[in-house]
C-alpha cells in the first residue's frame, strides 16, 4: 500500500531485550513469506488510524501485548513502502497470534544469514529478501 503524501502506510516494531533485538518468525502457513524472519510486529495502517495506534494494534494482534512504551524511531522506505518504525522493550510475556510461529532473540550478524521478509532484508541492507 502506498500513498502520495509521503506519510507512512505501515508500521514495524523492534523489540529490545537484554539479549538484544527480538524477531518474529512468520507462521509456516502464512500467505506472505511463510517461515521468514521479520520485525517483532508490524502491518498496515488502517484508514483514520495513527501510526502509533497501528503499532499498538499490531503488537496486540501478533504478540498479545498491550501497554508497551513505544518510541518512534523514524520513517523509512523499505521494500518500496514507507514504514514508521517503533522501538519498545521486550515484554515479560506474550501470546503468539496465528500469523506468528515464534519470537526469538538473534544477533544481527546471524539474522543476516536467515531467510528474511523483504522489509527486514532492506532494513539490514541485504539484497534479495526472502530466501536470499
Amino acid at each position: 500500500m502506498r500513498n502520495d503524501d509521503g506519510a507512512a502506510t505501515s508500521v514495524l516494531v523492534l523489540l529490545i531485550g537484554k539479549d538484544g533485538y527480538w524477531w518474529q518468525r512468520r507462521a509456516w502457513d502464512d500467505d506472505s513469506h511463510p517461515g521468514c524472519l521479520d520485525f517483532a510486529a508490524g502491518g498496515g495502517i488502517e484508514p483514520g488510524e495513527t501510526p502509533l495506534a497501528a503499532a499498538e494494534r499490531e503488537l496486540a494482534e501478533e504478540l498479545g501485548v498491550s501497554g508497551l512504551p513505544l518510541r518512534a524511531v523514524g520513517v523509512m522506505r523499505l521494500d518500496g513502502e514507507r514504514c514508521a518504525l517503533y522501538q519498545a522493550p521486550l515484554p515479560e510475556s506474550w501470546r503468539l497470534g496465528p500469523e506468528v510461529a515464534e519470537l526469538l532473540a538473534m544477533p544481527l550478524q546471524t539474522l543476516r544469514e536467515q531467510a528474511l521478509h523483504p522489509q527486514l532484508a532492506d532494513w539490514l541492507g541485504k539484497a534479495g529478501g526472502a530466501g536470499a
